[in-house]
């Protein structure tokens, strides 16, 4: 296989390319976001980025800033199917990392539906992002006649965390953790009837937001046992990290009134 190239992209031809990828991986029913869209958002300090190999654009990440400093909120990350296990997924958020970090961007959020494993063992145990975030039916109820929810996980990426970083030079060894829970997904979850997907949804929803309510958050997750492993120290560091936005918020709030 040729060696993929990573980088923004570049002429309205590649923003145009990124949009049409996006309908070849989710369907053409599917919302994508626009090649115009990108455009603008990368020229106003946005990231819209692809993996190219052989000249084509196989794989995309876009992401915008958030309403927070320093935090960068991920939008889409796709892959062509016939490209997928190839590490493109992975590679992709690594080169967001190392744009971010050059740009002052210390944090990326995004979503993604927690009963899907590829993207779990992807974004929790191969990046090492955590989530103490459960959002209920985020997008509404999807689906025509199957109606099927559509919760999903807000996760926090903290690019300069000491974990992240050794994951990405792939010397990060895991180990035995105290006080924690694991909470196992179905078997049978990657291809149910609606009916079993909406109680598998609604039974996985009450576990997690219970556990999320009781204090853990999810540091990892067990690819073997399809299991999300929670602690409570994710949860510490989290609420630490949002104390911290809301210092910076109001020491902002505080300077801008100051030069008033």
């Amino acid at each position: 296989m040729s060696t993929a190239e990573l980088r923004d992209l570049f002429g309205m031809e590649e923003f145009r390319a990124a949009e049409a990828l996006q309908r070849a991986v989710w369907g053409d029913e599917s919302a994508p976001d626009p090649g115009t869209l990108m455009m603008v958002v990368q020229a106003e300090g946005g990231l819209a980025a692809g993996a190219f190999v052989g000249g084509r654009l196989v794989g995309y990440v876009f992401g915008f800033p958030s309403a927070k400093p320093g935090v960068l909120y991920c939008n889409g990350l796709a892959v062509l199917p016939e490209m997928r296990g190839r590490g493109l997924g992975a590679a992709l958020k690594w080169y967001e990392r190392r744009w971010c970090l050059t740009r002052g961007f210390r944090q990326v959020r995004w979503t993604f539906d927690p009963m899907q494993t590829v993207n779990a063992a992807l974004y929790i145990d191969r990046l090492g992002a955590r989530s103490t975030t459960y959002l209920v039916d985020y997008y509404g109820v999807i689906g025509g006649i199957e109606r099927l929810p559509s919760d999903r996980l807000l996760v926090d990426w903290y690019l300069d965390d000491g974990i992240v970083d050794a994951k990405s030079e792939l010397r990060f060894m895991g180990g035995d953790v105290e006080d924690c829970l694991r909470i196992q997904l179905p078997r049978d979850v990657e291809t149910p009837t609606p009916q079993q997907k909406t109680a598998a949804t609604l039974a996985f929803r009450d576990n997690l937001r219970d556990a999320f309510s009781n204090g853990y958050g999810i540091a990892g997750f067990d690819c073997s046992e399809r299991a999300y492993i929670l602690t409570r120290d994710i949860a510490a560091r989290s609420c630490a990290a949002k104390l911290r936005e809301i210092n910076a918020d109001g020491a902002n709030l505080a300077l801008q009134r100051t030069k008033k």
